[in-house]
């Protein structure tokens, strides 16, 4: 049985993310979906050092373009967004014990020029995913001719990918047919994500931040922290 797993490109992805992807046999990276403002496409948190989660956010352009997919969105690198990530990320990190880890690859990232939000989100998820040792083989929708909504979308990632099995979030328990997957000849299996508490520089504990937030005090035990927050279920269809 081949499992397959999609997402659509958040920037810097929390670490459920990344769990999801190293326990399916192939990642679909859902590029050409529509674009949703105030969601996770253009944004993500950290942790400051007085405990506070805040954003850290691409501005986008977004005038006059309802109705576009996130390949589409372009980046408004005139609000100087590079360079407020580096020193926001640079204050708050630069004494985690692992801050080496994966700031270089961040720093070389954050150095270069870029227009799309969707090619700055897929080259920060493959970067990430050579540092966790993720080995999943990572495809494009856009790339693979993949389309649909909802059910019709998950079922034809499953038909371009020649997968039996598709790995869901746990909220596709509001809106996915399992019924009509079943019917097709697709298991579904469901994702549940509980971030195991590591340590903070805060004191206390704050869940679900970008998967910066692990990388840079974790290090190389963050896929083994991941993992152990993850579990699978398969959907029994009543």
């Amino acid at each position: 049985m081949s499992l397959v797993a999609g997402h659509q490109p958040n920037l810097y992805p929390y670490g459920g993310f990344f769990a999801k992807m190293a326990v399916a046999d192939k990642f679909v990276i859902v590029d050409n979906v529509q674009y949703v403002k105030k969601q996770y496409q253009n944004r993500n948190r950290i942790r400051l050092l007085s405990g506070e989660a805040v954003w850290l956010s691409i501005p986008v352009k977004n005038a006059g373009r309802f109705g576009q997919s996130i390949n589409e969105v372009e980046i408004d690198n005139s609000l100087g967004w590079r360079e407020k990530h580096r020193k926001t990320i640079v204050w708050n990190y630069r004494k985690a014990p692992c801050f080496d880890f994966i700031f270089p690859e961040l720093d070389a990232l954050l150095s270069r020029e870029w227009n799309r939000l969707a090619d700055f989100n897929i080259e920060f998820i493959r970067i990430c995913a050579g540092k966790l040792k993720i080995n999943t083989p990572l495809l494009i929708a856009s790339e693979e001719k993949i389309s649909g909504v909802a059910t019709d979308l998950i079922l034809d990632i499953c038909l371009k990918t020649g997968s039996e099995a598709y790995l869901h979030g746990r909220h596709s328990l509001d809106y996915v047919d399992f019924k009509h997957m079943e019917e097709a000849g697709i298991q579904s299996y469901i994702q549940d994500f509980n971030q195991q508490a590591y340590k903070q520089l805060a004191d206390g504990f704050e869940p679900n931040l970008s998967i910066l937030d692990i990388m840079f005090n974790c290090g190389s035990d963050s896929r083994d922290i991941l993992l152990k927050s993850n579990s699978v279920t398969n959907k029994v269809i009543p």
